[in-house]
């Protein structure tokens, strides 16, 4: 539909919108932000918040809700956030959808029932919110995220994602649900709540209810209403809580406080209700119950139940009476309920005499044939030797003992890949099998060369499996990149290229470098690159040695990546030549295109030889399509030209290829890939410099919300693409927004990386900048002086992000009013930045720009003109207007002729800036400075004063609706007006 016209508008204000037409403005409002944000500021209005801004969002309201009182009205402001609707109600408290404005989301809103817990009411306000804080220290995918805790009045609330889901009970009846299924989903369900565990939060009230099944299949434990904090020591009441048909019996019994065995006994019983229709205890009431479960008088299973007996083994102990009978823990359960014996024996029972049986009932021929697709079957037992549930149980485990807060999330998103591949893979080698054993319909030649793939791809995904076992906090970092860069399995698939590209035969020495290499590729996707290295240079010397080209190359090809990672940027250039040769001589085609690829980046990119690059580039192409144009290395080649044309300032034709780029990753990978999103991100950064904000911020956002889902909201990829958003806001004048966002990365980046990153300084640069607009000089040049610091001990003196941080230095010291430092400081930038970027790059006009302002703030326009002109003179010979740059000149060099009394040549070049259309992009305050610029030099020129006049008034106009941020330079038209002869002075209205 349309976005919302004013009636509609005011009828959903009002709640006068018939349920059809308001369920078609809520579906409408999830995907325009726009609405989202005309609601959510008519929403706050019609709900007064004396909250002076930037304040904490535990608040009391103007007009607290007394008591437990009646729902809450659609528009409420509980906090920052505004209720939506009414959702669910439990004895613990109402849920509500709301809308968080400051993050453009929905969420659950959960107000809490202090009355509930039978305490006094600050004793139970306090015991809550203490619970709440307590369950937002959980992060895990299986359980569902507290984003926020807070008091509304009397009452606690928290805020939640909002999922999409329903209850156990409902996805249980939905169809027939086998056993396995419903075991991997609790042992999904158990693994989020072991991670609560290992938190010190204990659930309380495990049941059905608060198990929610996502429309992705994604379990989420909820609703820890009741959690208790796992602290021996807490002090806080000991309210034995829970749900009565699920709790353990020391909970019912003392009351004592739940603890992590109480809640293994309700998973159990949860569990045992899913698998088999009903509770373990028959008791109707609360004192059978207690009496069952004490004598351990668990149902007998029902009859015509397929569960097997090892299962319900497993669960007996876990129903256990005494706390000390069951498991030590959740994950001693999760273990047991893994380890089904029949998966033991399954592996070899096909082969073992069942063709026999079938000769009798069947015959020959199709015994013969089910004989062979037997045979084939061995690809799942293949994989479970590098893909087992303990296998997972271990990697899991691992990611989350790094303590990481992405850890989880990178679990998730490894484990989702990781399930794909492996089912890929199994079903692309069982097929490859029967084409050969049982349909014929290809040759014993053939198959091996299928087999050979994916025997590669195998042992690819068991050396990257192992590391994960053993994964450090910077490898789970890496890991979701890691899993998505595993070698495609399509090739294997595709005959003509295996035809053309038969597997060399390998002795024993070069099979072992072969093992060495694929270690090492692991290694480097973990991140451990000094450990990769250490095993390529052996294997480099030995290929040498031996005069294996072919080989040779792809080690090569890899230890120059691996040298690009660590910062040596001329031995990568170097070692990719040495690929380049090594490949060419060994008619290594894929690692030849590979490495010219890599040269356009190393040489072009990195190392700012842009005609080098540019060079590479072909090369790469013709590798390329020797190869047949393969998709994918292209995509990759465009992605890279792509960085090297922005990197010259060449917008348009960055954009044309990043955009070819993006269409062939998303068509290959699907557009949640985090390689699409290293491409989107490099076209929003384009679309920046082009101007078009818009579209760089939803590109921007996009990529934020895929990285989110995929890595977890504390993940540096995810830091990386808010620095971007950052950017956007700033094109905007969004200044709090600028702070909100780089400051969040900048937490993520130090507590990633430590205080000394690159990436650190790169959050500092926005950062500092909306510092110094919102009044807070001081703290803005200490941060950038670190910044530069930090750049300068990276790259050194000359580099370019060294050369534009000193450049950011000098424009807040000239706006602290240390104009004289300042000015030294871009003067020495210019001459190398010209080196390092060349003399026609935007950085470059920029730069001489920024000393002419600097200049003229000192009222010293004749010096300022020649920096003024240089600038004009780089920036009118683009096609484009980077970063409105040209615009920005051309008002400042009308502003220096107007101070030198030339107000003719003024005019020419500000009738310029209107007449282009360039005012289309630029922001309210811009345009109004264009033309109160023109007016005055129209009115000092003496042409068509009447005209001068318009145009001042058109600026003030802009002006006043800018309120505070307009009120400088409102002050500045109305005394120039004040000049003027009388009869042309008109009273100035006061700005709001």
């Amino acid at each position: 539909m349309a976005c919302l016209d004013e009636n509609t508008f005011v009828a959903l204000l009002l709640g006068d919108l018939p349920p059809p037409r308001a369920a078609e403005v809520d579906a409408h409002l999830d995907t325009c932000p726009a609405c989202r944000r005309m609601v959510a500021e008519a929403l706050r209005a019609q709900t007064p918040d004396d909250s002076p801004p930037g304040a904490p969002t535990v608040v009391t309201p103007p007009r607290p809700p007394s008591g437990e009182g009646p729902s809450l009205e659609r528009g409420t402001a509980v906090g920052r956030y505004l209720v939506l609707e009414r959702l669910a109600s439990g004895g613990m408290g109402v849920v509500y959808s709301a809308y968080d404005p400051e993050l453009d989301r929905r969420v659950a809103l959960k107000l809490l029932r202090v009355a509930a817990l039978g305490l006094e009411a600050e004793q139970g306000r306090a015991h809550l919110l203490h619970e709440a804080q307590a369950m937002a220290r959980v992060s895990h995918p299986h359980v569902v995220p507290v984003y926020d805790v807070g008091t509304f009045g009397p009452q606690v609330f928290l805020t939640m994602e909002l999922v999409e889901a329903r209850t156990l009970r409902p996805w249980l009846k939905a169809e027939p649900r086998p056993w396995r299924q419903v075991l991997a989903l609790f042992l999904d369900a158990g693994r989020g709540l072991a991670a609560a565990h290992a938190a010190g939060v204990v659930h309380g009230d495990f049941k059905p209810e608060n198990l929610l099944v996502g429309q992705d299949g994604r379990v989420r434990v909820t609703d820890f209403g009741l959690a208790r904090n796992a602290n021996p020591l807490d002090d806080v009441s000991p309210l034995s809580g829970g749900t009565p048909a699920y709790m353990a019996p020391e909970q019912r019994e003392a009351p004592a406080p739940a603890d992590a065995r109480s809640d293994q006994f309700a998973f159990c019983v949860t569990l045992y209700e899913a698998l088999y229709g009903e509770r373990p205890f028959a008791a109707t009431t609360p004192h059978e119950l207690l009496t069952e479960v004490r004598a351990g008088k668990v149902r007998p299973a029902p009859r015509g139940s397929h569960v097997p007996p090892w299962l319900r083994r497993v669960l007996l102990r876990g129903l256990s009476a005494s706390a000390t009978d069951r498991y030590a823990d959740l994950g001693a359960l999760l273990t047991a309920l893994q380890h089904d014996p029949a998966s033991r024996w399954k592996r070899w029972l096909p082969a073992a005499g069942g063709a026999a049986l079938l000769l009798t009932a069947v015959g020959l021929t199709h015994a013969v044939h089910a004989h062979r697709a037997r045979a084939c079957e061995s690809a799942g037992a293949a994989m479970a030797s590098v893909w087992s549930p303990e296998d997972q149980q271990a990697i899991e485990s691992a990611f989350l003992a790094t303590g990481k807060p992405f850890a989880p999330a990178a679990w998730l998103r490894v484990r989702r890949t990781l399930d794909a591949y492996t089912a890929e893979w199994v079903t692309m080698r069982t097929s490859a099998c029967e084409a050969t054993r049982v349909r014929g319909a290809q040759t014993e030649q053939v198959l091996a060369r299928r087999m050979h793939c994916l025997d590669g791809r195998l042992a690819e995904l068991a050396a990257l499996t192992q590391l994960f076992t053993r994964a450090d906090a910077g490898t789970v970092e890496l890991a979701a990149r890691a899993a998505e860069a595993l070698p495609p399995l399509a090739p294997c698939s595709d005959l003509a290229a295996l035809a053309a590209r038969a597997p060399r035969p390998l002795d024993d020495a070069a099979t072992a470098r072969a093992r060495t290499l694929v270690r090492a590729r692991a290694l480097k996707a973990a991140g451990k690159y000094t450990e990769a290295v250490a095993l390529l240079e052996p294997v480099v010397k030995a290929a040498k040695d031996v005069d294996d080209r072919h080989g040779g190359a792809d080690a090569l090809l890899l230890l120059a990546q691996l040298r690009e990672e660590t910062g040596q940027p001329r031995e990568a250039e170097r070692t990719y030549f040495d690929a380049v040769w090594s490949a060419e001589a060994g008619r290594n085609d894929v690692a030849a295109a590979r490495a010219w690829t890599r040269l356009v980046h190393a040489s072009g990119y990195v190392l700012d030889q842009h005609a080098l690059g540019h060079r590479w580039r072909e090369r790469a192409e013709a590798a390329i399509e020797r190869l047949g144009g393969d998709g994918v290395l292209r995509a990759q080649l465009q992605a890279r030209v792509g960085a090297l044309l922005f990197a010259q300032g060449r917008y348009t034709e960055a954009a044309e290829q990043q955009e070819a780029a993006l269409a062939r990753l998303e068509a290959t990978y699907g557009p949640d890939s985090l390689e699409v999103t290293d491409v989107r991100l490099e076209l929003g950064a384009t679309r920046m410099a082009q101007l078009r904000a818009d579209e760089a911020m939803r590109l921007f956002e996009q990529v934020l919300s895929t990285r989110r889902a995929a890595l977890g909201p504390s993940h540096p990829d995810v830091a990386r693409a808010q620095l971007e958003l950052a950017y956007a806001h700033w094109r905007r004048s969004d200044v709090e927004q600028v702070e909100a966002l780089a400051r969040g990365a900048l937490e993520v980046f130090e507590r990633a990386f430590g205080p000394e990153h690159p990436d650190v300084a790169s959050a500092i640069n926005p950062l500092a900048a909306a510092l110094q607009r919102m009044g807070r000089s001081d703290e803005a040049l200490r941060l950038q002086e670190r910044a530069l610091d930090i750049i300068l001990k990276v790259e050194g003196a000359d580099g370019a992000g060294a050369l534009i941080t000193l450049g950011n230095l000098a424009t807040l010291m000239a706006r602290a009013g240390r104009s004289e430092e300042a000015l030294s400081r871009f003067r020495a930038v210019i001459v190398p930045l010209e080196q390092r970027l060349g003399p026609r790059h935007p950085y470059v006009a920029q730069t001489l720009r920024a000393t002419g302002r600097l200049l003229m703030l000192d009222q010293r326009y004749t010096e300022a003109l020649p920096y003024l002109e240089r600038a004009r003179a780089i920036l009118e010979a683009r096609e484009d207007d980077a970063y409105g740059y040209r615009t920005g000149t051309l008002m400042d060099l009308g502003r220096a002729l107007l101070a030198l009394h030339q107000p003719l040549q003024a005019a020419e070049l500000l009738e310029r800036v209107l007449a282009s259309g360039a005012s289309a992009t630029q922001t309210n305050a811009e345009q109004a400075r264009a033309r109160f610029l023109l007016a005055q030099a129209l009115w000092d020129a003496k042409r068509d004063r009447p005209r001068a006049l318009r145009l001042a008034e058109e600026a003030r106009e802009s002006l006043v609706t800018l309120g505070a941020a307009g009120q400088e330079a409102l002050e500045e038209v109305d005394t120039w007006r004040a000049r003027l002869p009388r009869p042309t002075h008109i009273p100035a209205a006061r700005a709001p």
